[in-house]
C-alpha cells in the first residue's frame, strides 16, 4: 500500500501543466459550492438555540371580510400574524397554564431624566413574560412582575450599551429614564440580544437579518401605552385599512400584536392549538369574528420557512454552483483520463510483471484524491473571496455570508471525495487496457 501511495503522489509531478489546470478547475467548482453552502448554513442557523423548539406563533382570524386584508395574506406564503389586544388577552386568560407573550417591535425614543441625552432604539413592548420566554440574557436586575404589568407600572429593561450611553454606566438599575410622557424606572440590564433572523419582527418586504431590528429595550405593553407610547409597526385595522400609522393606535379596531406561546410538550402544542380553534369558533358564533373560524399555530421553524427567511435565490444559486462543480468534474475527469492513458505503456509493463488491476487503480486514485485535496485547499481563499463578493451585494441577508470554521472540514472532505469520484472512471479504464498490446506498442 505504501508503494501505491508513493507511486500516486509521484504521478502528481508528471505533466505539471495539465495537473495545474486540473487543480484550478476543481478549485473553482468547489469554491462556488462552498460559497453558497456557507451562506445557506448561516441563513439556516437556529436564531434562539435551546429555545426555538418550544416557541410557537398563534393566530386567529378576527379580520373583517374584504376590509382588513388585501387578499394576499390569505396565502400561506404570507401568513397573517396580527392580533387585537383584547383577543390576545382573552386567549391568555383562557389558557393560563401556558406562558404567552403578545408583543410588538417598535422604534422608541429614550431620554435621560434630565433631558441631556437621548437615544432612538429598537424596543419590544409586550404583555406577559416575553423576556423570559425568549431568553433575553440579564446582566443585572430582574424582569418585570405580573403585578407591575397589571398596575401599568412604568418599568424598563435596557441593554447595557444603552445604559452606558444614557446613564454613564453599564449598570443603570434603579435609575430613571423618560419614555413618552412618563418616567420609567430601569429594573434590569440585558446583554446584547439580536437573534438572527429576527423572528419577532418579520414583516412584509422587511429584512430578517442584520442589526436593524436589534432590540435595545423591553417594556411592558400596558405601561408603555399608558405613557402615551404609540407603536410604530404594521397595523391591520377594521377601519381605514392597514400599514404604518404614526401617532395613532385604535386598540378597539386595530391588530398590531404577535402572540407567542411557550409549549414544551406535544400535548401542550395540541392543547393550545385546540384552545385557539375553540376561541375562533366561539367568537365567530357570537358574531365578533365575521369570517369563517380559522386558527393557526406555527412552530418557529415553520414560521421562518413561511416567511422565506432563506430566500429562494439562495437555493437556486446553490443548484447553479452544483452544476458548475459537476461541469468542472467532467473536465477534470477528461484531463485525468488523458494523463493515465498517456502512461498506458508503463501500466502494461507492470501488468505483465504480475501487478493486479487493483494495484494499478490505487495509485491512480491516490493521484486523483491528491488533486481533489489540493484543489480543496486552493478553494479556501477562493471561497473567502466569493463570500466577500456576496457581502458587497445589499440584499438584506448578504451580510450573513461569513465562513464558518467547521465548513473547512466539509470542504476538505468534499474535495477528497470529488477527487476520488473524478478519478475513478479514468483509473478503471487505464487498468482495463490489454497489457500485451501496450507492451508491444512501446
Amino acid at each position: 500500500m505504501n508503494y501505491a501511495v508513493e507511486t500516486g503522489l509521484h504521478g502528481l509531478r508528471r505533466h505539471p501543466r495539465t495537473m495545474l489546470l486540473s487543480i484550478l478547475t476543481l478549485a473553482l467548482g468547489l469554491a462556488s459550492v462552498m460559497t453558497m453552502l456557507n451562506l445557506l448554513a448561516m441563513l439556516s442557523t437556529d436564531p434562539l438555540p435551546g429555545i426555538s423548539q418550544q416557541l410557537y406563533l398563534g393566530w386567529v382570524d378576527s379580520r373583517k371580510p374584504g376590509q382588513s386584508s388585501d387578499g394576499r395574506h390569505d396565502d400561506i406564503a404570507h401568513p397573517p400574524r396580527l392580533w387585537k389586544l383584547a383577543d390576545a388577552e382573552a386567549v391568555a386568560r383562557s389558557t393560563p397554564q401556558f406562558r404567552q407573550a403578545a408583543l410588538v417591535a417598535t422604534a422608541l425614543d429614550i431620554v435621560r431624566e434630565d433631558g441631556s441625552k437621548r437615544s432612538n432604539v429598537r424596543a419590544v413592548l409586550s404583555t406577559g413574560p416575553m423576556p423570559s420566554i425568549f431568553g433575553v440574557p440579564l446582566l443585572q436586575g430582574r424582569y418585570w412582575t405580573p403585578q407591575e404589568e397589571r398596575e401599568h407600572t412604568p418599568v424598563v429593561i435596557l441593554e447595557s450599551s444603552i445604559s452606558q450611553a444614557l446613564l454613564g454606566t453599564t449598570n443603570g438599575v434603579g435609575r430613571n429614564v423618560r419614555i413618552g410622557k412618563a418616567v420609567f424606572r430601569v429594573i434590569g440590564i440585558s446583554q446584547a440580544w439580536n437573534p438572527q433572523p429576527h423572528v419577532y419582527a418579520l414583516q412584509d418586504n422587511e429584512p430578517a437579518w442584520g442589526d436593524r431590528f436589534a432590540v435595545r429595550a423591553f417594556l411592558p405593553l400596558h405601561g408603555a401605552l399608558y405613557a402615551g407610547v404609540v407603536p410604530l409597526s404594521s397595523q391591520d385595522c377594521d377601519r381605514g385599512g392597514g400599514g404604518f400609522r404614526f401617532n395613532e393606535l385604535d386598540l378597539e379596531a386595530c391588530r398590531f400584536l404577535q402572540v407567542w406561546a411557550e409549549l414544551t410538550t406535544p400535548q401542550a402544542v395540541s392543547a393550545f392549538d385546540d384552545a385557539l380553534r375553540s376561541y375562533a369558533h366561539d367568537r365567530h358564533a357570537a358574531g365578533a369574528f365575521q369570517r369563517p373560524p380559522q386558527a393557526r399555530l406555527l412552530g418557529l421553524p415553520q414560521w421562518l420557512a413561511a416567511n422565506h427567511v432563506v430566500p429562494d435565490n439562495v437555493h437556486l444559486n446553490l443548484w447553479l454552483a452544483g452544476g458548475l462543480l459537476l461541469l468542472c468534474m467532467v473536465n477534470v475527469a477528461g484531463l485525468l483520463a488523458a494523463r493515465f492513458l498517456r502512461r498506458s505503456g508503463e501500466l502494461g509493463v507492470r501488468r505483465v510483471l504480475g501487478a493486479t488491476r487493483r494495484a494499478l487503480i490505487v495509485p491512480c486514485l491516490v493521484e486523483a484524491g491528491a488533486v481533489g485535496v489540493i484543489g480543496g485547499v486552493l478553494a479556501l481563499p477562493l471561497t473567502l473571496f466569493g463570500l466577500w463578493l456576496v457581502r458587497l451585494q445589499d440584499q438584506g441577508y448578504t451580510e450573513q455570508a461569513r465562513f464558518r470554521p467547521i465548513m473547512f472540514l466539509v470542504l476538505v472532505a468534499l474535495a477528497a471525495l470529488t477527487g476520488l469520484l473524478v478519478g475513478l472512471l479514468p483509473a478503471w479504464r487505464a487498468a482495463r487496457l490489454e497489457p500485451a498490446l501496450q507492451v508491444k506498442s512501446q
